[in-house]
């Protein structure tokens, strides 16, 4: 019995060091793990930003330092009147910097920034040359705006264009509702829409040399008036333009021959349209 004992402490004596070896193994397994954790979250970012600080240097080397690739020709293109030098001005580039320092998207929105330009296309060509091509408004009307200072155009799409831009054979848009408009705006009475609508029907080849327009007041919101270059004046609802300004062609070609001189052509009616010789407008006014 004595000899049973004995054995039995000497097993549970082996039993509690083998538990204890195996609690320190699992300590020490524990540690190394958070060590190599503590190594990877300490390494890995100074790994990333060495590779970020060597990709750097290597770019500023091969490319942003390196005289191989200094702009030594920019090729501009315009459909317009700005000059060279302007176009250069607006864009920030010159002759002389790297190709790679200036960015082709920046340069494009700052040309854009410029009222009388409606697109302009920026890009790189290897190793030495930067393209620019720019596309510019055009004034198709004068604004009419007095005592607002200084005169200001509109192109197609209602864009204002500053005195550069106005030129005196420009119809005037008359009567706009817009006030404090500048270079880069856009005009938001929505009737400009119809005056440019007139103008561009005018401009159409079959009526271009007979409806000379000289100016288009939008003032009455109820019809517009046209004024033509020869005197006459036309006064058209806001609907059936196209089909209105045809017929005034032929309205004119017919007085013409019958040698009426008509000085207003009321066209504001539907399709019951009257022409009024001057003394009958004199009156009338």
């Amino acid at each position: 019995m004595a000899g049973r004992s004995k054995k039995r402490r000497n097993v549970s004596r082996t039993d509690v060091l083998r538990a204890a070896a195996r609690k320190s193994a699992r300590r020490q397994h524990a540690r190394r793990r958070v060590g190599g954790l503590l190594v990877l979250l300490i390494g890995l970012p100074a790994l990333i930003a060495g590779l970020i600080l060597g990709a750097r240097a290597a770019w500023m080397g091969l490319f942003l330092e390196n005289d191989y690739f200094l702009i030594r020709a920019i090729e501009v293109t315009t459909d317009g009147e700005l000059s060279r030098a302007d176009i250069l001005e607006y864009a920030g580039v010159q002759e002389g910097m790297n190709l790679f320092a200036v960015r082709p998207a920046d340069m494009r929105a700052s040309l854009q920034t410029v009222p009388v330009i409606a697109s302009a296309q920026v890009g790189r060509r290897l190793p030495d040359a930067l393209v620019i091509e720019v596309i510019e408004r055009v004034a198709v009307a004068r604004l009419g705006r007095p005592g607002a200072g200084s005169p200001l155009a509109v192109d197609a799409t209602g864009h204002v264009l500053g005195p550069s831009s106005v030129r005196p054979s420009l119809p005037v848009i008359l009567g706009v509702r817009d006030t404090g408009l500048r270079p880069g705006d856009i005009v938001k009475d929505p009737l400009l829409e119809a005056a440019l609508s007139v103008l561009a029907i005018c401009q159409q080849p079959e009526l271009r040399t007979d409806l000379l327009v000289a100016t288009v007041d939008v003032g009455n919101a109820d019809q517009l008036e046209v004024g033509l270059a020869t005197g006459e004046r036309v006064l058209l609802s806001y609907d059936r333009l196209a089909e209105k300004l045809s017929r005034l062609k032929h309205m004119r070609e017919a007085a013409r021959r019958k040698n009426l001189d008509l000085c207003v052509y009321d066209m504001t009616a539907d399709r019951n349209y009257a022409g009024r010789p001057a003394a009958t407008s004199t009156e009338e006014r």
